[in-house]
């Protein structure tokens, strides 16, 4: 799967406009080479649901989505009405927040019924910040008492952090959410890309972490 690396809307812009001119003179990092166009991201091809955080494009895409799973059901309008506004409030929660596509997993491993989701959030730095190393935000979020390292990645250095958060109200869960995030600087911009993995269900945690960093590892940047 290709997504641009852009945000069209609200000022939102592409990770190159972020960069800073050739006579830049704010301590801004100068980038000779363009950045990318877009990334590739490898998902599963079954189960795996992926909505483009695009306000034209979202509401469509979730009005499919819940009436393929609700075919043959007639009688629960208020359910999938329910379903429909939860999904688009999540939707422009994450687009408000930078993101970029949102994917829901549904599928079964080892005969158990596994939802998760990945969220793509661009987050653009702005001129004249400089940008911290991978090394010192890892070190600032181990203080916080969170699992965080650098890891080397096929499309660079990553900030991965793995940990567990209490569950969500109205999840019908006990168990906490379990949570893998991955941050990239965007090449030859002051922006980075965070793929940020969860799921509810705690007792596969570990199966679905390994599947998580299995597609971080498969992130890709495209001239």
């Amino acid at each position: 799967m290709t997504s641009p690396i852009h945000r069209g809307a609200q000022g939102s812009a592409a990770p190159g406009g972020t960069g800073a001119p050739a006579d830049a003179t704010d301590g801004t990092e100068v980038f000779d080479a363009p950045p990318p166009r877009d990334y590739r991201l490898m998902v599963p091809a079954e189960g795996w649901t992926r909505i483009a955080l695009d306000p034209e494009v979202w509401p469509r895409r979730i009005a499919a989505m819940v009436d393929k799973q609700f075919r043959g059901i007639d009688n629960a309008p208020h359910i999938k009405a329910e379903m429909r506004a939860d999904l688009e409030r999540r939707c422009r929660n994450a687009w408000e927040g930078g993101g970029v596509e949102l994917y829901l997993v549904s599928m079964d491993i080892l005969g158990f019924p596994v939802s998760a989701s990945l969220l793509v959030t661009l987050i653009p730095r702005p001129a004249g910040q400089a940008k911290p190393s991978m090394e010192d935000m890892a070190r600032a979020v181990s203080a916080q008492g969170r699992d965080a390292g650098v890891e080397e990645m096929p499309a660079g250095k990553a900030l991965v952090q793995r940990y567990k958060t209490p569950p969500q109200p109205g999840d019908g869960s006990t168990y906490p959410d379990t949570h893998y995030d991955a941050l990239f600087d965007v090449p030859n911009t002051n922006s980075q890309l965070l793929l940020s993995f969860s799921t509810p269900v705690a007792p596969l945690g570990d199966v679905l972490t390994e599947l998580f960093e299995s597609v971080a590892l498969s992130l890709a940047w495209r001239p």
